[in-house]
């Protein structure tokens, strides 16, 4: 199996950009919703639409049917108010006398017909083998004498034909008939024709209700069209196969959708036909609608990653400008400490101010460092020049110790010895760092020369913790902080000095001088731990405390500081705190 890493060697990814990935994001994140939302939506809404569309159709053409049989049902009736007794007696008679008084009343009764039924048009009485037309309301064509009307059906001996062009004269209008013999139990020789006016068949027939453009055909009985609005497609004569069109919403002829609505009473059909692109428009309408939608939202999309990636771009490029800045030479440079300008967004202004928070903290540290470094190559120097033949200090003050001794001089005796001891000390050569209990012996043997030097004036009284007599510490600690308190706390011979040295829950040791004398202001305390004593005034080593804060700094931390409490006439204390190592 290969190696991930190898791997990785081999087919490296190429890297990308932020304004790429953004941009990627933004469009998918964008588009795979939408194309989510608009494949159910579309599954959904064609199918919203389509039963929809279907029911509207199917609702309307079965108005358009009940208005059919409606419309024949009337022409039915007119043509029974037609076949009245009058007109049967009249041509069954021959009295000339009984004709004339039956004609008037005829024409009386088709006056009144025709005034109470506002939808028929022409109608008359005609003789179908010998083509003669009787009482006619109104001119007929030349045409109509034995021309074939096309038959929807007949039932209960009337006729009921397909829509046709008028028979009256003057109009070119479609209209509906029927056709029924004067007497129909007799089976009269004589017909009685009633067709619709012209308005009729645009009222029935007409696109509008539908809302878009349809085609009508009617069938009889055997499926055969008798009447098509599109005889170039659907031409009379042609079967439709029936189906179960009870069960179903629609069929599918060709390019065409059909509806069906079959008239049981008059055993005819009739279908609405819609072509396949109209009856799916507004399927496309929203199709086309959400494809828009989509186009705009991409677009959008790419607008505001642009947007994005400018407001992302301008503070990454500050931000590595400042960085650059800074790693070349930032802290040689002054105008690198200037303060930055910030990029008014938030999240990146916080990181623009943390880094300078960076940066000063860096340009502290090097300048603490470069002081401590200074501090340290000044102390050597010093250390050097105070060994220099120290053999020939010992023999000096060994032989004054042996003169003192020889006279019984026994305070000089004393005196000498502690001093010897004291320079043995400071001027040893065992490194920079000593245990506590060796600071704690050398400070003993300084103060006791120093109370020999003030005849006893003052005392010191010392205690320490036994687990803290190991500690490892600079040398030259204590003393300096002794000569301060002996500097500016003597004052008669009640002058007292506490040195305390303590464990604080076994982590810390607390270091403390305390005295009685007059006391110091804080600006007093903040010239001592920043200046050396005087030269004029320095009474002891003359180390100062500045020494001592910069060793404690040093070796220590900040945290281990030497820091002073004093108000006048109160007296002085001066504490630090350092880790109790683990070598105590």
């Amino acid at each position: 199996m290969m190696n991930p890493l190898r791997r990785m060697e081999q087919f490296p990814h190429k890297p990308r950009s932020l304004k790429t990935r953004l941009i990627t994001g933004l469009v998918l994140s964008s588009i795979v919703p939408l194309l989510l939302l608009g494949a159910v939506s579309y599954y959904v809404i064609y199918h919203i639409l389509d039963n929809k569309t279907a029911n509207s159709i199917r609702s309307t053409l079965h108005q358009v049917s009940r208005n059919m049989e409606q419309a024949y049902d009337n022409l039915n009736y007119v043509s029974q108010q037609l076949a009245s007794r009058d007109q049967q007696l009249l041509f069954l008679s021959d009295d000339p006398a009984e004709k004339y008084v039956l004609s008037q009343r005829i024409f009386e009764h088709l006056q009144l017909v025709g005034f109470t039924n506002p939808d028929t048009g022409l109608f008359y009485i005609f003789n179908p083998e010998t083509n003669d037309l009787f009482y006619a309301n109104q001119p007929v064509k030349a045409e109509a004498d034995g021309q074939e009307l096309p038959v929807m059906s007949q039932y209960k001996g009337v006729t009921y034909h397909a829509p046709h062009s008028a028979f009256a004269a003057h109009e070119d209008a479609l209209v509906l008939s029927v056709s029924r013999p004067l007497n129909i139990v007799k089976r009269s020789p004589q017909n009685i024709y009633v067709e619709s006016n012209k308005e009729l068949y645009g009222q029935l027939l007409n696109t509008s209700q539908y809302g878009m453009d349809v085609v009508h055909i009617v069938t009889d009985k055997e499926g055969k069209v008798v009447f098509s609005q599109d005889g170039s497609a659907f031409p009379l004569g042609t079967v439709l196969a029936a189906g179960d069109r009870d069960n179903v919403m629609y069929e599918t002829l060709g390019d065409y959708y059909f509806f069906a609505e079959h008239s049981a009473a008059r055993d005819w059909s009739i279908y609405t036909l819609i072509h396949k692109s109209i009856f799916q428009k507004e399927v496309w309408s929203w199709t086309m609608a959400w494809l828009g939608i989509a186009l705009l939202s991409l677009l959008l999309s790419v607008a505001i990653a642009g947007v994005i990636w400018r407001m992302v771009y301008f503070p990454l490029r500050k931000l590595n400008l400042e960085i650059r800045r800074f790693g070349n030479n930032g802290l040689d440079k002054v105008e690198s400490r200037e303060q930055l300008s910030l990029t008014h967004v938030v999240e990146f202004d916080i990181l623009l101010k943390q880094f300078q928070e960076m940066r000063s903290k860096i340009w502290a540290l090097m300048a603490e460092v470069k002081q401590q470094e200074e501090d340290k190559r000044h102390l050597e120097v010093e250390k050097v020049i105070a060994q220099i033949n120290p053999h020939f200090l010992y023999n000096t003050l060994n032989t004054v110790q042996w003169i003192a001794k020889a006279r019984q001089q026994d305070e000089i005796v004393q005196l000498v010895t502690v001093f010897i001891r004291l320079l043995r000390y400071n001027l040893g050569k065992d490194g920079g760092m000593v245990r506590l209990r060796n600071e704690i012996d050398a400070l003993q043997d300084y103060v006791s020369m120093q109370q020999i030097r003030y005849n006893h004036e003052f005392s010191v009284k010392l205690s320490a913790d036994d687990q803290a007599l190991d500690a490892l510490v600079p040398r030259f600690l204590l003393q300096p902080l002794i000569e301060n308190a002996l500097y500016h706390g003597l004052t008669g011979e009640n002058s007292s000095i506490e040195l305390a040295i303590k464990v604080e829950q076994g982590a810390h040791i607390l270091v403390q001088i305390t005295d009685n004398g007059v006391g110091m202001t804080e600006e007093e305390i903040e010239a001592l731990l920043v200046n050396d004593i005087p030269e004029r005034d320095k009474i002891g080593m003359g180390i100062g405390l500045n020494y001592v804060n910069t060793m404690l700094k040093a070796h220590f931390g900040e945290t281990s500081r030497l820091q002073a409490a004093s108000s006048p006439e109160q007296g002085t204390t001066m504490f630090f705190r350092i880790p109790l190592n683990d070598d105590t």
